[in-house]
């Protein structure tokens, strides 16, 4: 299954953010995009995801052009902010996502004492782990992922790694991240927006080239 979002044009008064946005995502593979602050990654997994006002966005799924008003059945996403509500409590959002809590607190034991806690009782990291674990496990066919290595501990690093890697053998996953190495070691293959469109990365030279990295 191939996801290909084309055309992404996002203005914001006299500023163009985006003229050119374009990804694409398929089962079996893990997707990464880079882009330094500012450059759109945000805005364009929203217009995908039908939460920005955008002046253009191409969104299909193995050809088919596909509703954004129903996009949330096909593709789940994780946002840069919080996506539980603070007041919930995990167990309780594991119950609306339909996901079991008792196999995630098996895989990351220090989450039961958390099971009737609120989202504030908890650390930015392992709120954070938690949400990441939700979207990956819910029923979907591609995930989104903006920033979940963000707060994230070290030790838990290579475990969130392992899990996108996993979850990639059944649905296709995109990531965006400022933490270069942690993508870069779990990505099948790259794109870097620049300049309000996306380019493809061949080598680090061509991260180099449009100001991602700098020259060594």
């Amino acid at each position: 299954m191939k996801l290909v979002v084309d055309s992404v044009t996002v203005r914001f008064g006299q500023k163009t953010v985006l003229s050119g946005g374009y990804i694409t995502s398929q089962t079996g593979m893990v997707t990464g995009l880079l882009g330094r602050n500012g450059a759109g990654k945000s805005c364009m997994f929203r217009a995908l995801m039908g939460g920005l006002k955008v002046e253009y966005v191409i969104v299909n799924i193995d050809g088919e052009p596909i509703d954004l008003k129903r996009i949330g059945r096909r593709i789940k996403y994780l946002p840069q902010g919080r996506m539980i509500p603070e007041g919930m409590t995990l167990k309780r959002a594991f119950e609306l996502y339909r996901v079991d809590f008792w196999e995630f607190a098996l895989q990351f034991p220090q989450f039961t004492r958390y099971a009737y806690s609120r989202l504030w009782e908890m650390s930015g990291g392992e709120a954070r782990l938690a949400e990441l674990y939700l979207v990956l496990m819910t029923d979907g066919d591609f995930c989104i992922l903006d920033e979940p290595f963000s707060q994230i501990a070290p030790l838990h690093i290579e475990a969130v790694q392992r899990m996108i890697r996993e979850k990639s053998r059944e649905k296709g996953i995109i990531v965006t991240d400022h933490n270069y190495e942690a993508i870069s070691q779990v990505t099948d293959n790259l794109f870097v927006i620049a300049d309000g469109y996306t380019f493809p990365v061949e080598s680090r030279d061509d991260l180099v080239r449009h100001g991602y990295l700098r020259p060594a």
